[in-house]
């Protein structure tokens, strides 16, 4: 079937994180090789008006089906129920969901006790997988052991089409072709600022030392420790902790974060980050923090920091830890200790200029990696394939 014949259904229940611009990115993706797509969305007043603003133009070309019925509940009853009435409301050929793991807890368990999905979504489900880690060579908790069962079981029965990993290690080791495909973590923008400007945008002095924290302000992203690492230091230290993205209600990170306020050094927007104040953010940065918690797979603000140059310290467990030590990104710390994360930032600031060259040469070149372009071709090369999934039970 070629692409001009191909009617792909987006699904996307949430839209928090990353999921506003994946939306994007995927639509904008399978519009540019010619697929027809329809979007299976939270049409509700709010979440429409988000959907509208992040995809500007892109809301013309597409046609968009509701996930919720009239009592605001999914159709159905269930996402994968939504799922397949969404589906035949567009008449569309496959579905394709955006994070699989939304489904896949639930979906991966009925199917280990024989309950299968819709009927009419075999052998047309295809998504991004940002968590398996039943495949994982790691050991297997109980609860994902089940999911395991109910994934071969699946698998065996042929519901899934493709399924895009952003584990490029995890990828190099399972069999199935067809079935698993890597797909990079991506990033957009222009991070061309001087620092001197986008400091100046944001209301920060150039005299400061500035640590990056982006994304969900909480405790599994670790913010906790960058706070603690930060008040560990003398209050005249010309610091500063940027910290950008929603702050958790947590009262540990709302109070440890006035005292740093209290002290200027920590500048603090607590909202959902546009764009533009994005660029600001990298541009203004010396150091993106990653001091993640238990962190299972990709971080989109790796590709981020990567593309604006800086030198990352990470938490040293993981797919994060790993891409910093091989590509040569930056340095890892003891996860979970904020004094190690402190003394790695005194460290990382205390590096000579050559070695910072060396990081920020290796952050571009890991960068093109994981561009739009990148993406876009990983995304769209396994549609133009007619291979299909062995009939084997995905590899594992």
């Amino acid at each position: 079937m070629t692409p001009e014949a191909t009617h792909i259904l987006l699904f996307e229940p949430r839209l928090g994180g990353h999921h506003l611009s994946w939306l994007q990115y995927i639509t904008e993706d399978f519009l540019s090789a010619g697929f027809r797509v329809t979007l299976a969305v939270d049409d509700r007043p709010g979440p429409i008006d988000k959907i509208r603003n992040q995809l500007d133009q892109l809301v013309d070309a597409v046609p968009i089906v509701s996930l919720f019925d009239a009592s605001d509940r999914f159709r159905g009853g269930g996402k994968l129920s939504a799922l397949a009435a969404c589906m035949e409301e567009a008449g569309a050929d496959e579905a394709f969901l955006n994070n699989f793991d939304e489904v896949a807890s639930g979906c991966l368990r009925r199917a280990a006790i024989g309950l299968e999905p819709p009927s009419g979504l075999q052998g047309r489900i295809n998504g991004v997988y940002f968590r398996p880690r039943f495949l994982a060579p790691t050991g297997v908790s109980p609860g994902n052991f089940l999911k395991r069962i109910g994934f071969r079981r699946l698998c065996r029965a042929g519901w899934f089409k493709r399924l895009y990993l952003l584990d490029e290690y995890l990828y190099a080791g399972l069999t199935d072709s067809a079935l698993y495909h890597f797909l990079p973590d991506p990033w957009s923008g222009r991070f061309d600022l001087t620092a001197s400007d986008a400091r100046g945008a944001l209301g920060i002095s150039e005299d400061v030392r500035v640590f990056l924290h982006y994304g969900i302000g909480d405790r599994r992203k670790g913010l906790h420790l960058a706070i603690q690492a930060m008040l560990s230091g003398p209050e005249e230290r010309r610091w500063l902790l940027l910290c950008a993205g929603e702050l958790d209600k947590d009262s540990a990170i709302q109070n440890g974060m006035a005292e740093l306020q209290q002290r200027g050094q920590a500048k603090v927007l607590n909202h959902y980050v546009s764009d533009d104040e994005e660029r600001l953010c990298f541009c203004a940065s010396d150091v993106v923090l990653l001091p993640y918690v238990r962190h299972f797979g990709s971080s989109g603000v790796l590709s981020l920091a990567a593309a604006a140059g800086k030198i990352i310290i990470a938490s040293d467990e993981g797919l994060v830890a790993r891409r910093v030590l091989d590509h040569r990104l930056g340095q890892v710390f003891t996860s979970g200790n904020a004094a190690a994360l402190s003394t790695k930032m005194v460290e990382t600031l205390s590096l000579p200029s050559p070695v910072l060259d060396r990081y920020r040469q290796a952050a571009l070149t890991y960068a093109d990696g994981c561009s739009r372009e990148a993406f876009r071709n990983a995304l769209l090369t396994p549609f133009m394939k007619t291979e299909r999934p062995n009939a084997g039970a995905g590899g594992i």
